[in-house]
């Protein structure tokens, strides 16, 4: 396989490469990610051998929009808050899954993670793709996350279908939260502390 890269004026090429069931790396205003399309279990496994990951360990959705999220996850007031306070930006949300969503996106815990990143190129490409994508760091499993186009290829060079071109200024991936009715938990730490998110509710 021969990986693209991609200038990032070429979204429309990009995202061909998404929806034909690719998998294509990009920078976020965290760490650059690695993306397929999130309504393809296909595209799923393919991303899960690529990370060389544990298959039981789900991966975050990222969506364009609150609208998109709220096809995935139920939204409650105190989520609402979050969302309209935090997004777009880096924190990842676990939240409970509607009952229709794939058993692949949430496996059977009845939670996913979503995230709408702070990047415009990559909601460019999220409308451009028109559906949500499976984002975890660009990195095999237990290896630091991927900053540059560079580091990408140094990882997946002939691995992966595509990469967009860039750097990324910070090394942190994104502050992760569950919110399981209106208790919030800290899973991650990252760029929001859970200090900022409970000041500000």
């Amino acid at each position: 396989m021969k990986t693209e890269v991609f200038k990032k004026e070429d979204l429309k090429n990009a995202s061909e490469v998404l929806k034909r069931g690719g998998v294509l790396a990009f920078p976020t205003e965290t760490v650059f990610g690695l993306g397929v399309i999130a309504n393809s279990e296909k595209a799923c496994k393919n991303l899960i051998k690529v990370k060389n990951r544990r298959p039981d360990k789900p991966f975050t959705i990222m969506c364009s929009s609150i609208s998109q999220v709220e096809n995935i996850i139920e939204i409650n007031d105190l989520t609402r808050k979050i969302l309209d306070k935090f997004t777009p930006g880096p924190i990842t949300l676990i939240l409970k899954a509607k009952k229709e969503v794939e058993h692949y996106l949430d496996l059977g815990s009845g939670f996913v993670g979503v995230r709408i990143p702070d990047d415009e190129t990559v909601l460019k490409l999220i409308d451009e793709v028109g559906l949500p994508l499976l984002v975890p760091s660009a990195n095999p499993s237990d290896l630091p996350p991927a900053r540059s186009t560079k580091e990408v290829l140094d990882y997946f060079d002939g691995k992966i279908d595509g990469v967009i071109e860039g750097e990324t200024n910070k090394s942190n991936p994104s502050t992760i939260i569950k919110i399981d009715e209106n208790d919030i938990i800290l899973i991650r730490k990252g760029p929001i502390s859970l200090e900022q998110i409970k000041g500000a509710l």
